[in-house]
């Protein structure tokens, strides 16, 4: 070989090396699959990483399948157990990470509780009964702390419902509000989410469109606020959307309309009308649980993915305890793709919430 074919050929060579450089540093163009992935946060069974459930969710996360996980009551079972489901979830080899979600309010609704050896916060409505905004912060930082220590970076929280009706079932039964007026709750609200946001944790506020004045469980069925509802109950959501400390917000299973059938969680008219058009909210809309009574008795779930979809929600909450299905991830993304084949759900749908995800992940605790 002489040395100009040898010079040539070491050029070729190293331009191929190059190439090949390039294309591992260059991130592959996400499909349509992976962005309906980044959309699903999943329940789960199980109570440790050992087990098999547990380790085929951490490798739908790595597959792209599932975009994150939400922890319910039955995956508390020891403290270890936790931290090490946190630990092979985030450790999964997922890139956005996945969001690690659980309900963390303090009181009544405290995951990581007195059995499993965490410090008891108390309920809003008392912490807005003996202390100041200032003060709770303190308290809010200690759920923030904890929350973020076991390893999660998304809490469910803080409700922001105006305390209406005392005896309602979901919200005053269990001392949820910090109270009846919108500047109380707007107050203890923002300290909240400030305590989350120094240590990288998602906040989410619930239950747009307000559930302090129902007489009914939208774990059990529709909730029909439409004769007990005010325009009052939206004041935290607006006045905490304009002065930046909604990031995420989840609608209610309520229904607003008495004639309608759809509720505001699966309304368009409320998620992209009211709550993205009117209030000009930007953030993250997640869904409650899309298996709970209220939609389950009333929606298949194909029809409901659909409707949450084109209603405008982001992040679709499934806690896949009505007839659990290791493989559910799959049949989902199956079931979107073909809803946007059909021209059910509109792409553009898909992609405006991949960006707002991958927006809301690139602040997320790590």
């Amino acid at each position: 070989m002489t040395k100009t074919k040898f010079r040539l050929a070491i050029g070729v060579i190293a331009l191929a090396i190059a190439i090949s450089a390039m294309n591992f540093f260059i991130p592959r163009k996400p499909t349509l699959e992976d962005k309906i992935g980044q959309m699903l946060m999943f329940g789960f069974l199980g109570s440790t990483p050992e087990g098999k459930w547990e380790r085929r969710v951490a490798e739908q996360i790595a597959e792209g399948k599932v975009g994150g996980v939400v922890f319910l009551g039955h995956n508390f079972k020891t403290r270890k157990g936790v931290v090490g489901l946190t630990k092979i979830f985030g450790d999964a080899k997922s890139s956005p990470p996945p969001f690690i979600a659980l309900d963390m309010e303090g009181g009544f609704v405290q995951r990581l509780g007195a059995k499993l050896d965490y410090e008891k916060i108390p309920p809003a409505q008392t912490i807005a009964e003996t202390m100041t905004p200032f003060e709770a912060k303190k308290l809010f930082d200690k759920l923030a702390v904890m929350t973020g220590e076991a390893g999660f970076n998304v809490n469910l929280g803080p409700v922001v419902d105006l305390l209406i009706t005392p005896e309602n079932p979901v919200v005053g039964k269990w001392k949820r509000s910090y109270g009846e007026a919108p500047d109380t709750v707007i107050a203890y609200a923002q300290q909240f989410v400030a305590a989350h946001r120094e240590k990288s944790i998602l906040t989410v506020l619930k239950h747009f469109p307000g559930h302090g004045s129902s007489l009914a469980d939208s774990h059990d069925g529709f909730v029909d606020i439409s004769e007990s509802w005010s325009a009052k109950e939206l004041i935290p959501f607006k006045k905490l959307i304009e002065s930046g400390y909604a990031t995420a917000i989840m609608p209610g299973h309520l229904i607003l309309d008495s004639k309608g059938t759809e509720p505001v969680s699966l309304s368009k008219a409320h998620i992209t009308g009211t709550l993205r058009n009117a209030l000009k909210f930007r953030g993250l809309v997640i869904s409650d649980d899309l298996q709970m009574s209220a939609i389950r008795k009333n929606f298949t779930y194909k029809k409901a993915l659909v409707l949450a979809i084109n209603a405008g929600v982001d992040v679709l909450m499934i806690s896949n305890s009505a007839k659990p299905d290791l493989e559910l991830p799959t049949r989902t993304i199956t079931i979107i793709k073909q809803a946007v084949k059909d021209n059910r759900v509109a792409k553009s749908s898909i992609d405006s919430a991949y960006v707002r995800i991958l927006a809301a992940k690139k602040k997320l605790r790590r």
